[in-house]
């Protein structure tokens, strides 16, 4: 029977319901090939008539979209994302087929969430115009509704936030009693890691040994930008790991959570924010603390080719961030430097005799 196959002593079946939808795996329970055809067929008639019951619906169509965009090399990061945004749209619009999606339909989804954050509102817009855009190139709907949605001109936004070195350290302090909430905000001021890097770190990327932080892919974690990179251990951060962590297998953080359909194994952000509040710090959120990683480094002097490979990003993107704060240019100070005093024969030379005035002197 095609598709039937053995795992170790067990059969499987897998096939694909319908044309443009994932393949799916199924295990039979049994070792007897007789057995397993007959409940191969069953499922395969189950399965498939399911799958015809609900065909071209939303749901189904937001899963063949991200099963395409992950083949294409889409991080699992951006694809739950989309999953997320994608499924709470048609639910809060409340359409169970595509070509029902409207410009009203989404003009009052947009305008909740723009009462919220604006900014937010127009990256989830982004994100249902990719998947409409999506559809019009496969047929399923005539035209892109996202294009007729009412954008107001939005707010500039105020400075990203980071945190001073005295900030941080009252940070750090005040975590104190909470071993695995100062472990996530260490992660955060010493490594520069991402809410989700920490969430998922292991015991195997901390080399304690050589002082070193290895961020890798897992079966449950890719790195945004798709590449595993290395992050040397401060002294600090790597003393108080060796003082108040034993570095066995598995997660580091909360390592009995298992992954649920949150996108966080494990989320500490209620703690971190009533953290943030006794500390008096206002509208910080966590991935502010990468942003200190990164602001503190530079602005001390540290490469920003070397900030960018222990972030993950690429230069030019550290460089617009964060390159007004590279300390010490000493080229402030040329254009009020006296030139040197004319020499009588600079003349023969051809030397122009230019001599800026100070800023101390007095005009006439």
């Amino acid at each position: 029977m095609k598709g039937l196959f053995k795992r170790h002593t067990m059969w499987w079946l897998r096939f694909t319901p319908l044309p443009g939808l994932p393949q799916q795996r199924f295990a039979l329970g049994t070792d007897d090939m007789a057995e397993a055809i007959i409940r191969a067929r069953d499922i395969q008639e189950q399965v498939t008539n399911n799958a015809r019951e609900v065909a071209g619906s939303c749901q189904q169509e937001i899963e063949i979209y991200l099963h395409e965009q992950k083949k294409a090399g889409l991080a699992v990061s951006t694809l739950s994302s989309r999953r997320y945004v994608l499924t709470k749209m048609v639910d809060k619009i409340g359409v169970k087929n595509p070509r029902l999606i409207t410009k009203a339909g989404l003009q009052r989804w947009f305008d909740r969430h723009r009462e919220q954050n604006a900014h937010t509102a127009v990256a989830y817009l982004n994100i249902a115009h990719f998947w409409m855009k999506w559809l019009v190139k496969r047929g399923k709907i005539p035209r892109d509704a996202t294009r007729d949605v009412d954008i107001p001109k939005l707010p500039m936004r105020q400075r990203r936030n980071f945190l001073l070195p005295h900030q941080a350290v009252t940070l750090l302090e005040a975590a104190s009693s909470n071993q695995d909430l100062k472990f996530a905000i260490y992660c955060g001021l010493h490594a520069g890691l991402r809410k989700l890097e920490v969430v998922e770190a292991r015991a195997n990327w901390f080399d304690l040994h050589s002082g070193l932080l290895h961020v890798q892919a897992t079966d449950t974690f890719q790195p945004k930008d798709r590449d595993n990179r290395t992050i040397p251990l401060t002294n600090e951060f790597a003393d108080w790991l060796r003082a108040h962590y034993t570095m066995g297998s598995g997660y580091v953080l909360a390592p009995k959570v298992q992954h649920g359909a949150y996108r966080y194994r494990f989320d500490f952000r209620a703690a971190f924010v009533n953290l943030v509040k006794r500390c008096g710090f206002k509208d910080l959120t966590f991935h502010d603390l990468r942003r200190t990683f990164a602001s503190l480094h530079v602005s001390s002097g540290t490469s920003i080719y070397k900030v960018a490979r222990w972030l993950g990003d690429r230069v030019d993107v550290v460089e617009d961030h964060y390159g007004h704060l590279i300390p010490n240019d000493s080229e402030i100070n040329r254009a009020w430097v006296k030139a040197e005093p004319s020499r009588p024969d600079s003349h023969l030379r051809g030397s122009p005799q230019i001599e800026i005035m100070s800023t101390t002197s007095k005009c006439a």
